[in-house]
């Protein structure tokens, strides 16, 4: 796909994000142009990430591309399953008003640096799922159990999500973290004195 033609798209896609009523609209129309994406695609997706990952240690690598295949082809299942149902009913009330943030950040996958991000179409169907991840399922981008240096851990305690990069990431550009429903976990050295 030539980079104007995804421009429009995304552009496209984005104006219909931003005005979505409900988290069930917002459902539709992220599943609707993520159907539009073959398993040669999510498979590419999938190959994508083993890459970016292959300078990241191998024990920690080991622990950690597994939790985010299963979130990556966990999630597309989801969508497409919703997509072919034709409804997703099950989530309820008005999409967290970041929408419109998160937007603007998709608006800017055309203009990166292809050979540092990778295939923008792909790059895309990465923030498509997370946005379904974030702002319809209301999960962390980083799904329960998703290991981090130092033996630390997303978490569930009582019905709230804890990350401990949180409030870590914001320095990162293109990072998925300011969208995230997951609080900041109390690190080692944070605790107060």
């Amino acid at each position: 796909m030539e980079p104007e033609s995804l421009r429009t798209r995304i552009a496209a896609l984005s104006a219909r994000m931003r005005r979505a009523p409900s988290k069930e609209a917002l459902a539709a129309i992220i599943a609707g142009e993520v159907a539009t994406y073959s398993l040669h695609d999510l498979l590419q997706l999938r190959a994508s990430v083993e890459h970016d990952l292959r300078h990241v240690p191998p024990g920690y690598r080991a622990r950690l591309q597994p939790k985010m295949m299963e979130h990556l082809f966990g999630t597309h299942h989801a969508i497409v399953a919703g997509h072919r149902k034709g409804r997703f009913d099950e989530y309820h009330g008005p999409p967290d008003g970041k929408v419109g943030e998160f937007c603007d950040l998709l608006l800017g996958i055309p203009d990166r640096d292809g050979e540092e991000e990778g295939d923008p179409r792909l790059v895309f169907l990465y923030y498509l799922i997370a946005a379904f991840t974030i702002f319809v399922c209301e999960l962390p981008g980083h799904p329960v159990g998703t290991p981090f240096p130092g033996g630390l851990l997303v978490e569930e305690r009582d019905g709230t999500y804890y990350c401990p990069v949180r409030e870590k990431e914001d320095d990162v550009e293109t990072s998925i973290c300011p969208w995230c429903p997951a609080e900041q976990s109390t690190l080692p050295g944070d605790e107060p004195l």
